[in-house]
């Protein structure tokens, strides 16, 4: 209860019903000049994991629409993603909680932590996870808004302290966000050390590794992933259902948003998801497209994976194996991406396939459908066409994964028939699927991706 009402608190403090989304509202009650104290940080703290609940759940929704892994029945505001038509209606939101995140976690990285009444542990817990938080927040906003154009594009505007209702922004180039989100994110592994806050060392890790993965930094992924899984301090359940219990209590999850008690229905970080993926043709609106680049990969009748988490209806395949009640926490890191990113890291890096690569590949397969084992290692191409299969597979609608793969990969998505069918280059869809920035923004600070 202390958190959520120090969430509140904070909320009320900084975000007022201001639409101006980058822009610090007033302050209602305590100035910001009297957050002073370690309670007032840890406070800020609350509220930004608060606030970042309903940021990470969003990719799991728009990104399948984007991809067309699903078919979307009767939300009407989810078809512009499916038409790749993304207007601002839905991602504002997501920007929106993003930037509100952000906002909580600048006011305690401005903030002289050593001057504070607080124990080395306790500095270090609370900047670890200011740390931690901004660093996954700007991965996702840079994987939806920056430009294809990594070198020379721009992102989303980068914003390292508190602004007023005065200042204003612009976009940043994306390796200036790149180099941002790294420096935060071994800034957290540092904190993180020998003390834990609301995330903790090996969170951070885990995090590092698929932030290093995305930004196809792959020795450093290899590292820490690696590293991750030599801990020893998680273990692949047999059952691949296990990690998917609503407290997140697995010992193969690394991560997860916390579900509370005290929150109301629809509001727990897994609610929209949940709502979007039950299997309910009238409640649920998502069921998975069988013609999607996923669904071909995913049906596969001899893998326990298709078989636990979807359900098939007449026509309709649900996807709501993984997200089985809205009062879950939200699973953020499994183990199981860890082993997935430690052998392809490997095999990118190096360009040859170890006896390493092809365990870590069977460790998943093993318990998916022992009968497709390797029992050989297979070329570099064989090799990445399995993780490619293995990951869609295994990390489906969790996280916008197979997007940001495919988008990784630059390999095409499918057409519509309205579309007459087949395949859509990465040259056409890589611009046509970046988020725009929300209206307000533009209006206010201008924002564009060729500043």
């Amino acid at each position: 209860m202390k958190r959520i009402v120090s969430y509140i608190i904070v909320s009320l403090i900084f975000f007022s019903c201001s639409d101006e989304f980058l822009d610090e509202s007033p302050t209602i009650g305590l100035s910001v000049d009297k957050l002073t104290d370690i309670q007032s940080m840890q406070a800020l703290i609350y509220g930004a994991y608060g606030t970042a609940r309903p940021f990470v759940s969003q990719s799991a929704l728009y990104s399948a629409g984007m991809m067309r892994d699903i078919l979307n029945r009767n939300r009407g505001e989810y078809d512009p993603f499916y038409a790749h038509q993304v207007s601002t209606t839905m991602t504002s939101w997501q920007y929106t909680s993003g930037f509100q995140t952000i906002g909580l976690l600048n006011q305690v990285a401005i903030n002289n932590l050593d001057a504070m009444e607080a124990t080395e542990d306790q500095r270090n817990a609370i900047q670890g996870d200011m740390h931690f938080l901004r660093a996954l927040v700007y991965f996702d906003l840079n994987n939806y808004w920056a430009s294809p154009d990594i070198a020379n594009g721009y992102s989303v505007p980068l914003l390292l302290e508190p602004i007023g209702v005065d200042d204003r922004v612009s976009t940043a180039k994306t390796t200036d966000v790149i180099a941002q989100i790294e420096s935060d994110i071994e800034a957290a592994r540092t904190r993180f050390a020998n003390t834990s806050g609301e995330a903790n060392y090996m969170a951070a890790t885990a995090l590092a590794a698929r932030i290093y993965f995305y930004h196809k930094k792959y020795d450093l992924a290899y590292e820490r992933a690696n590293e991750v899984i030599s801990s020893g301090g998680f273990t692949i359940e047999t059952d691949v259902s296990a990690p998917f219990v609503p407290r997140g209590n697995s010992l193969e999850n690394i991560f997860t948003f916390k579900y509370n008690d005290g929150d109301g229905a629809g509001v727990s970080p897994s609610a929209r998801i949940w709502e979007a993926y039950q299997a309910d043709a009238l409640n649920g609106f998502y069921s998975m497209n069988p013609n999607g680049s996923a669904a071909s990969l995913i049906m596969d009748p001899n893998d326990a994976r298709f078989n636990t988490f979807y359900t098939q209806d007449g026509q309709f395949i649900f996807v709501n194996g993984k997200y089985s009640t809205e009062q879950m926490d939200y699973i953020y890191i499994r183990l199981a991406e860890m082993y997935l990113t430690r052998a392809e890291a490997n095999i990118m890096n190096n360009n040859s396939v170890s006896q390493q690569d092809v365990d870590d590949i069977n460790t998943l397969r093993q318990r998916a459908d022992p009968a497709s084992e390797l029992t050989s290692v297979p070329t570099v191409q064989q090799a990445l066409d399995i993780l490619y299969e293995d990951r869609t597979k295994e990390l489906a609608f969790e996280l916008g994964d197979h997007f940001l793969n495919t988008k990784r990969l630059q390999r095409d998505i499918i057409k519509i028939d309205t579309e007459g069918g087949g395949t859509r280059s990465y040259a056409e869809w890589s611009e046509l699927l970046l988020y725009p920035f929300p209206d307000i923004e533009v209006d206010i600070h201008g924002l564009t991706r060729n500043p």
